[in-house]
């Protein structure tokens, strides 16, 4: 059964999105503390987690296959989100091209990457900040992602990251910065530099802070 294809509206409207991707750095990452200062976008096998994140987005039909029963059986979050491919329960985006920030909240450009696309989908649900975590882009020895996987090449993927994934990213500085949205890498050690570099914990609690203000 197909769902069709999905038009995103902005209901994060000026908020903060967390987007966990699967890099090895991220099963060092607190990623309870975000529950309560933003919202999560949560990349592939990251859901397990955060398995309360808001979003589950996975562009990988091996992945899906793969997972589904088990996704269907723990994420509890609000929306699963995919591109191209249509699935029961799944909203589907169309893919739009290779490079760049896509305008047309309908689609997503791809990147080569499923954190290039998450990126994509905050921005259509209006944030005004992005905070990536697990975007290592680059191994930790033999580690790939931060969950084991028997069938992981680590210098076959180290070569995807640097040469056809990493430079894409710096096709969306320009037009994220120009919509308003402030993009905070806070991934320790991540190859990806196009975006200034913090600490989650200096993030969460300015967040904090500006939230008990509001009260």
């Amino acid at each position: 059964m197909s769902n069709g294809h999905w038009t995103v509206t902005p209901e994060w409207y000026q908020g903060t999105a967390f987007i966990l991707g699967c890099g090895p750095s991220l099963r060092n990452a607190d990623v309870s503390s975000l529950r309560s200062v933003g919202y999560v976008i949560a990349v592939n096998d990251s859901y397990l987690l955060a398995p309360w994140a808001d979003v589950l987005y996975f562009c990988d039909k091996k992945w899906w296959t793969a997972n589904q029963d088990t996704v269907m059986s723990t994420f509890t979050g609000r929306w699963i989100v995919t591109l191209d491919e249509c699935y029961h329960g799944v909203k589907t985006l169309r893919n739009m091209g290779v490079e760049g920030l896509e305008t047309d909240p309908g689609g997503l450009r791809h990147g080569s990457n499923s954190g290039y696309q998450a990126i994509g989908l905050a921005y259509h649900l209006g944030v005004s900040q992005i905070v990536l975590l697990g975007f290592d882009m680059r191994c930790d020895g033999d580690r790939v992602h931060w969950r084991d996987r028997a069938k992981d090449n680590a210098d076959a993927q180290a070569r995807v990251m640097s040469t056809v994934m990493l430079p894409k990213f710096n096709s969306l500085v320009a037009p994220l910065r120009d919509a308003g949205v402030q993009v905070w890498n806070c991934t320790p050690d991540s190859a990806l530099r196009c975006w200034p570099h913090r600490l989650l914990a200096d993030v969460v609690r300015e967040l904090q802070s500006s939230l008990s203000s509001a009260a």
